[in-house]
């Protein structure tokens, strides 16, 4: 039986862009640099209090994606840290001590 891929892991002709990569492997990065965008377009370019506002809030929504990607990401390495030390505390057990 195939098995399912994981959620979220595009599989298609756009998963070999190095932009997805980047997007990926930094979405903490990719936010920031789309907040300070967002500032720039609001000091400098005059367009309408509404569409500053749309940019915002579209930013929070970004913000709380980067933060489920973030957590994520650290959850893995913990559960991967755990198994490692699991692992470590079997093999210790296992070894005859001299």
């Amino acid at each position: 039986m195939a098995s399912i891929p994981k959620r979220g892991r595009h599989r298609g002709p756009a998963a070999a862009s190095p932009f997805i990569e980047i997007a990926r492997e930094h979405p903490a990065r990719l936010y920031s640099i789309a907040a300070a965008a967002v500032y720039l377009i609001a000091q400098y370019v005059s367009i309408p209090q509404e569409a500053v506002l749309a940019l915002a809030a579209a930013l929070l929504g970004a913000g709380e994606v980067t933060q489920r990607v973030e957590n994520s990401k650290t959850m893995e390495a913990f559960e991967l840290l755990a198994q490692s030390a699991v692992r470590k505390t079997f093999q210790a057990a296992d070894s005859p001590t001299n």
